[in-house]
């Protein structure tokens, strides 16, 4: 059974007009979640209507159902269709994108934003029954949706007393962040060529959110970060020769913060972790896909003078247009 954007009773401003260029028709799996996302970090100054541009033009691969923000909800892909939202997968039986209804909602929290959305989880589970709230991180390595406080937005969606904003707990001293089989978390990010630097990505995961880059798109310059240790990294330039080594994180120092040259175009990509004193050695490990085949390309460890195989990642002659890197004692991939 399919169901439209305008099956939803709504007292916000109802827009319906966009139609996001990614989705999956049907709901062979049904409905039994609703999943909470955030546009992205405030500081980077995302808006309602770039959200929107960006899931009708598909360049990124991903859509949402629901895009809100305080007293309007644009709804971009019909609930009664799958959205391209959470990063596990789709026709798998995946817990996000297969069974759940994403809401992207707008990063600044506002009591507004908040009151809105839970106006809208009210108005769905009136609809598909009391469907669970869950945060994006629960189906995907991510830290989507931020702060965003979902026991809050529940408690307003059920009509009980707004007692305001609860932070998530912190993490006391001594709790790692780091995934289990890796050794600490690598932040990377690549910048579109013609374009903008595009989000930062820790270490990997299925997704969109899961790999640096962006498909079928070439891309200039690219910045690596560990939070443990000390890791190097150089680029190749299509049609040209290897750059030389980086060993710090800036992308407003183009010269010593990135590799690469503006306006020009990665084709391959090399690392080299060194691991802290008295650790277990560990190595980057990573690999890529160039715009021009479908698949990833084998996956190289350091400069692969220690394990054997490939080099580098990626394909000379070839624009990079996708990255996943991971710190550990063994392939990850």
């Amino acid at each position: 059974m399919a169901f439209s954007c305008e099956e939803v009773s709504m007292s916000y401003q109802d827009i319906t007009q966009y139609n996001a260029a990614c989705f999956t028709p049907g709901r062979p799996y049904g409905i039994t979640s609703i999943t909470i996302h955030w546009w992205g970090d405030p500081s980077d100054g995302p808006t309602f209507d770039g959200v929107i541009r960006t899931f009708t033009s598909g360049a990124r691969g991903t859509s949402a159902h629901y895009v809100v923000e305080d007293g309007r909800v644009a709804c971009l892909v019909a609930p009664g269709d799958r959205a391209w939202a959470c990063g596990d997968g789709v026709g798998v039986g995946s817990g996000g994108n297969d069974t759940s209804i994403s809401i992207e909602c707008n990063p600044r929290q506002s009591d507004g934003d908040c009151r809105t959305v839970a106006e809208l989880v009210r108005d769905l589970r009136a609809v598909y029954g009391d469907l669970p709230l869950y945060p994006h991180s629960r189906w995907f390595n991510t830290r989507c949706p931020g702060t965003y406080d979902l026991s809050r937005i529940d408690r307003i969606a059920r009509g009980l007393p707004d007692t305001g904003h609860t932070s998530p707990a912190t993490a006391t001293a001594g709790t790692s962040k780091v995934r289990p089989g890796l050794a600490t978390q690598v932040h990377y990010r690549l910048h579109r060529r013609g374009g903008d630097w595009l989000d930062e990505v820790t270490d990997y995961g299925p997704g969109d959110e899961g790999f640096a880059g962006l498909p079928c798109s070439a891309h200039d310059l690219l910045t690596v970060r560990v939070d443990e240790g000390n890791l190097r990294y150089r680029v190749h330039m299509l049609g040209g020769d290897w750059l030389d080594w980086v060993d710090r994180s800036d992308i407003n120092d183009t010269v010593n913060g990135c590799a690469g040259v503006s306006g020009q175009v990665i084709d391959a990509v090399q690392l080299h972790y060194t691991t802290p004193a008295g650790r277990t050695l560990a190595q980057a490990w990573y690999r890529s896909q160039t715009a021009a085949r479908q698949g990833w390309l084998p996956t190289v460890c350091d400069d692969g003078t220690s394990y054997g195989g490939d080099t580098f990642a990626g394909m000379f002659g070839e624009p990079l247009d996708r990255l996943q890197i991971a710190i550990s004692d063994g392939n990850p991939f």
